[in-house]
């Protein structure tokens, strides 16, 4: 009985295993149509695969009942046949009978692959072979028998008799990598690695295994010996690569107990991951170092690493060819080189030696501080021999820098956080030392250093020498959530001053192809990748409103791409997003301060508050500056006047809390900071934008209020409705990408955004205001008697409506519009007046459920939402 059980755990152990290999190659376990995997007798519900094995058991008689089936998900095709073994020393029987259960679906046309694991998590051998002509032969990588289940990709293009059985290790799914990370970084925080130190931990243990790799040897596994043998092989690679002063930058604790018993656990993972035969073409650390940064805050030893996709669009960018030699003045962990070498593979089918060569005179790398430098040259170490251009020095002062050497810099300078730190323009400065005449430079840079004066005599004295051929600005978010900071890359020309009548290139990339969710940008099919599209503008010089554009710029002028790119109506799709979040923030100021709105509208009855038109309110120079703004039928400056907000404003410093409704640059509520002792409002409606702050939020004001001046007010000319007013704001908010703390939002700059013109579009807008204000009366209703239900224009006319009419609503999109105000809102109400809203929410989606019985009786239960 004690065999049996034994026998049952390792086989229970070796399904764990035959598990895990399927995940990391992105292989779905689930049955299809929805997943890929059939396991042991589960064929039997497909029938052409029973008709298949019925007798193909291996005696000749009965069911052949493999491990395993991969099959296509719409065909039902085998794609392999697995069979597995508990005992490693059985990896031949296992490919055998593979090839055995394989064979039976020949006779039907198909060509499966015969895959034989023998094994557990502690140790395994895997074996794949494919049919050739009369015979098995294994599937092989240079030459030698391959050791991973091959992915989908893989297995279509080597399946096929005709085909080579000669394959190359190929990356896994970033889902896969930030789950095998995950696990990774589990293990290194229970043997109690610290956030910054863990990328070097990881880094040492995969260096180690290539090692062991090339040199065959082995990494022993049991605790007494694993992390010795992981250093020395560790600084054996050092060695090798002629780098032995950094050998001892990167390794682990030798005396971490529970790192001995976790990195066993570790180094099977990485293995998993094909660490031990990585290619030129892969870049496994770069991807496990992003995946670590959710954990380690970005910074992982004081710096912030470009993602690798902005460094393979910077190689792309500057066109880099074979022949040219990549220079990066600060280069981290090698990511900018690493692009340049992939760039280089993607053009030239190149063998290992001429990897090799690659790397060790066509790319050079300067970085000071020692682990950084360390993880660089195990970059490069992972991809080849040749890591001798990898320098763990400053190259600001190294002797061996090249001057005037380098046909490309690709560079990212450290942001400086203090002022001893070392400028971003003074690394500009310093690799445009490093090139050659005519080279090419791309580098990140700040938005801050593009617009503001103070640099404006820095960029005056680039174009003295260089030419700036394009900038390109990047995603707001990319480097969310380690650092907020706006950035662009910055294309220069080595060698001669720029000619303002050569002008430059201007794009905005906006969408990459990542979204952040939960702390970390991932890659979505859903998400528009524009990089295609800028590379082919800043290369051939493509203009199109909205994305890109050419534009003279000389002397100190700003190089901001939001300066020269020209406006477009927004993406329709864009607006209508913008729309539904500005009404229900609308919303949301009535919801939470629907007691002070009625408190205001009393003041106004009472002549404690007094309305005026803006316009008069202002002196005649202001108004001379509106006039004077473009007005272009179709934009924001054809449809509205333009003026800064109200002086008396500008500090609210020592003003008591009073009945005035105050709105300055703030995200929250409509851009309401709260109600002060003020006596003037300005009439609505109008548009109120944020100058600083949350710069470019747009909000439109149905309640009289005072503006402070860091926002603009933007007053309809005749003819202009409230569904232009929300069309505008949204506009701004489409358009907010162009400005910053650098580069502010001024009259001059928003006149001439396009409105959009779509009929479709703006009877869309107009239904959800219509929608919106009836949510607004509904808010409002507790707080008021019948018979004073009245607007503001209405308390001061002397007009009675219904707040409740149902003129020209659906009622069921008046209770979706109810029940999409915000839980903070909701919570808000109810910290105001001490009730609870859950009846009225069950009650509100209990008639969403019914819509064809809603009538706006049902709204009741809504309103106070």
């Amino acid at each position: 009985m004690a065999r049996s059980g034994a026998k049952r755990s390792s086989e229970r152990r070796a399904e764990h295993l035959l598990n895990d290999l399927l995940d990391t190659q992105g292989w779905d376990r689930r049955r299809p149509p929805i997943g890929d995997v059939l396991f042991q007798s589960e064929f039997r519900s497909h029938p052409q695969l029973e008709l298949s094995l019925r007798g193909g058991s291996k005696t000749g008689k009965g069911y052949g009942i493999p491990e395993a089936l991969i099959v296509d998900r719409s065909s039902r095709a085998p794609l392999a046949i697995i069979e597995a073994k508990a005992d490693v020393a059985d990896i031949e029987l296992a490919l055998k009978e593979a090839i055995h259960y394989a064979s039976v679906f020949l006779k039907d046309g198909h060509h499966p692959l015969a895959i034989g694991l023998a094994g557990d998590n502690d140790e395994f051998e895997l074996r794949v072979a494919k049919r050739k002509g009369e015979r098995w032969v294994p599937v092989t990588y240079d030459k030698e028998p391959i050791g991973w289940i091959p992915n989908r990709e893989d297995i279509h293009r080597i399946s096929a008799p005709s085909q080579s059985a000669e394959i190359r290790p190929s990356v896994p799914a970033p889902e896969v990598l930030a789950m095998r990370a995950d696990e990774i970084n589990r293990l290194l925080r229970e043997s109690s690695i610290k956030d910054e130190l863990r990328p070097a931990a990881v880094a040492a243990i995969m260096l180690a295994l290539w090692q062991a790799g090339i040199a065959g040897t082995e990494i022993r596994r049991d605790k007494a010996s694993i992390l010795k043998d992981i250093n020395s092989a560790c600084k054996e690679a050092f060695v090798r690569a002629g780098k032995a002063s950094l050998a001892n930058s990167i390794r682990v604790d030798q005396s971490n107990v529970k790192l001995a018993e976790n990195a066993r656990r570790i180094a099977s993972i990485l293995e998993r991951l094909n660490v031990s035969v990585l290619t030129a073409e892969h870049d496994y650390l770069g991807q496990l170092y992003e995946t670590f940064f959710r954990y380690t805050g970005g910074n992982t030893i004081g710096q912030y690493f470009t993602p690798r996709h902005v460094a393979q669009f910077m190689a792309d960018v500057t066109d880099i060819g074979i022949d040219d030699v990549v220079l990066d003045p600060a280069c981290g962990s090698g990511g900018f080189l690493i692009a340049a070498m992939d760039k280089m593979l993607r053009q030239h089918k190149m063998k290992r030696d001429e990897v090799v060569g690659v790397v060790a005179e066509h790319l050079i790398g300067f970085e000071s501080e020692p682990v950084t430098a360390a993880l660089s040259v195990a970059n490069m170490i992972l991809r080849g021999d040749g890591s001798t251009g990898i320098h763990q020095a400053d190259a600001f002062t190294s002797t061996q820098f090249p001057k005037d050497e380098a046909t490309v810099v690709l560079m990212n300078p450290p942001f400086p956080h203090k002022k001893t730190d070392t400028p971003a323009e003074d690394f500009v400065n310093r690799a445009l030392d490093g090139l050659a005449l005519k080279g090419r430079l791309a580098v990140i840079l700040p938005t801050s250093i593009l617009v503001k004066r103070a640099t404006g005599a820095w960029r005056k004295s680039i174009l003295k020498k260089n030419q700036l051929t394009a900038v390109c600005q990047l995603p707001d978010e990319l480097f969310q959530p380690f650092a907020s900071a706006t950035t662009s890359v910055v294309l220069l020309e080595k060698g001669r001053a720029h000619d303002p009548k050569k002008k430059t290139m201007f794009v905005r990339l906006n969408h990459d192809g990542l979204v952040l969710r939960k702390s970390a940008r991932v890659p979505r099919d859903s998400e528009p990748d524009q990089r295609a599209d800028a590379i082919d503008a800043v290369l051939n010089r493509t203009e199109k409103p909205g994305f890109s554009g050419l534009a003279s710029v000389s002397g100190d002028d700003e190089w901001a791409a939001g300066a020269y790119i020209e406006s477009a109506a927004p993406d329709e799709n864009e607006v209508r997003e913008g729309v539904d979040v500005l009404l229900r923030r609308l919303a949301s100021f009535y919801t939470r301060y629907a007691r002070e709105v009625i408190q205001q509208r009393e003041a106004i009855a009472s002549g404690e508050l007094r309305i005026d038109p803006y316009r008069d309110l202002l002196k005649g120079q202001r108004l001379k500056n509106a006039a004077d703004l473009p007005r272009k039928k179709g934009t924001v400056g054809g449809a509205f006047e333009i003026f800064y907000g109200m002086k008396e404003l500008h500090s609210r410093d020592g003003m008591v809390p009073g009945s005035a409704l105050i709105i300055s640059p703030t995200e929250g509520y409509n851009g309401c900071y709260g109600w002060l002792d003020f006596s003037q409002l300005i009439e609505p409606p109008f548009v109120t934008v944020a100058q600083t702050g949350s710069i470019g939020e747009a909000f439109v004001q149905l309640e009289p209020c005072a503006v402070n001046d860091d926002c603009l007010v933007l007053l309809p000319r005749d003819g202009v409705d409230e569904t232009t007013l929300v069309l505008a704001a949204a506009t701004l908010h489409a358009e907010k990408w162009r400005f910053s703390y650098g580069r502010k939002l001024t009259p001059q700059r928003i006149a001439d955004f396009k409105l959009p013109k779509s009929k479709a579009l703006i009877a869309w807008v107009a239904n959800k205001v219509t929608i919106t204000k009836q949510v607004i009366s509904a808010s409002l209703r507790p707080y008021l008697p019948v018979e004073t239900a009245k607007s503001p224009k209405e308390v001061k006319k002397g007009r009675d409506s219904d707040p409740l009419s149902m003129e020209g609503v659906d009622p069921v999109e008046a209770i979706r519009a109810f029940m999409q105000v915000s839980p903070e809102a909701i919570a808000a109400r109810e910290a105001a007046d001490g009730e609870d809203d859950a009846e009225d929410i069950a009650d509100a989606k209990a008639a969403l459920a019914e819509p064809d019985g809603a009538t706006w009786v049902d709204i009741k239960a809504a309103r106070r939402l």
